[in-house]
């Protein structure tokens, strides 16, 4: 069963990814918290004047926690309420894909919000048009993975998925071609032909891809090393990947 990846509001936190929220989606963004001492800096009264510009409520608080950001976390003293603009339905998935080569990553077993948050980085910057996360075992969007994203989730596409074996499936119907980040993978990545409409799927270092995930890819690649290092971080391992992808489809210049 695949299912809407639509939700609730969010809280995002730190200046770049609250900036570059307001940049795109002002209307999305619900009120905004800070630090009764955040302003003081030019890079703060900045972005205190585009949200007034915008009629976003900002309030002043001593505690952010009290506003929902989780203790312990860098917050930089300002955070932000605001709509998931990001989630789309899997049905949804062509229109973001029209007149371009299709590029999907699918996350398999990544719980670490960092890593999602990384790896929803590089596919921006790889030129992806979406990024698929199964709703469990999987890091869904919270704000950790959206300030580990440096705002390049604003910039994306992101459907939740029940079951990431009958997600494939259905890409493979809409014409793409499935390939599995595996290190036991028949084909080096730069041996493999990566230039058709294409899902990526990469999976938690150490658990790796699950059996049935596996199982369901067209292809499997993995990437060689050369040194005493037997494995590498996933969001690595995507951002060489993708880097890769792109290089093939000639959007490296």
């Amino acid at each position: 069963m695949i299912s809407s990846s639509k939700g609730k509001s969010i809280i995002i936190w730190g200046i770049h990814p609250v900036r570059e929220f307001l940049e795109l989606y002002s209307y999305d963004c619900q009120e905004i918290f800070v630090h009764p001492s955040f302003g003081k800096k030019k890079a703060q009264a900045s972005l205190l004047s585009m949200a007034m510009r915008q009629a976003v409520v900002v309030r002043r608080t001593e505690h952010l926690e009290s506003a929902g950001v989780p203790a312990g976390i860098v917050h930089q003293g300002i955070a932000a309420v605001v709509r998931p603009v990001w989630s789309i339905d899997f049905l949804s998935l062509p229109m973001y894909w029209r007149n371009k080569s299709p590029l999907v990553v699918l996350c398999d077993q990544v719980t670490d919000p960092q890593n999602v948050g990384s790896i929803i980085r590089s596919a921006v910057a790889m030129g992806a048009q979406a990024v698929l996360l199964p709703s469990h075992r999987t890091s869904g969007i919270t704000g950790a993975v959206a300030k580990s994203s440096s705002g390049a989730l604003f910039h994306i596409k992101v459907c939740q998925v029940g079951n990431l074996v009958t997600a494939m499936r259905q890409l493979k119907e809409l014409g793409l071609w499935i390939a599995g980040l595996s290190p036991d993978g028949e084909h080096q990545l730069w041996n493999a032909n990566l230039n058709s409409p294409l899902a990526l799927v990469v999976g938690a270092e150490g658990k790796g891809l699950h059996r049935l995930v596996k199982k369901t890819c067209d292809l499997l690649v993995r990437i060689p090393h050369f040194g005493p290092v037997a494995s590498m971080n996933v969001a690595s391992a995507a951002s060489i990947a993708l880097y890769e992808i792109a290089r093939q489809r000639n959007l490296i210049v």
